[in-house]
């Protein structure tokens, strides 16, 4: 792989009856940390504004990796994608239960 191949691009339905998605796009890049540029939303259908976001679009106070839920944005460990994506899928699943 190179930089600005496509590893990841999927939109899915995570409960068709609420109608929440997710979308996941991730890109090498040997500039961005971790080593590819990413971000990971799960939506709400009525606002199509994300519920969750992990992110590393930008650097900021809190770290290159980024968790945004309810307006907040807080640094989350990155260790590598694998891991990432399984704890963002966990994250989706637990807040669909809700």
């Amino acid at each position: 792989m190179a930089d600005g191949d496509v590893v990841i691009e999927r939109n899915f339905e995570v409960d068709t009856v609420a109608g929440t998605r997710v979308e996941l796009f991730v890109v090498e890049d040997s500039t961005a940390p971790g080593g590819y540029a990413y971000r990971f939303q799960y939506y709400d259908p009525d606002d199509e504004t994300a519920i969750l976001r992990y992110d590393n679009a930008h650097d900021s106070t809190v770290g290159p990796h980024h968790r945004h839920h309810n307006g907040e944005v807080t640094g989350i460990e990155f260790t590598d994608l694998e891991s990432h994506l399984a704890r963002f899928r966990t994250e989706v699943s637990q807040l669909n239960e809700q």
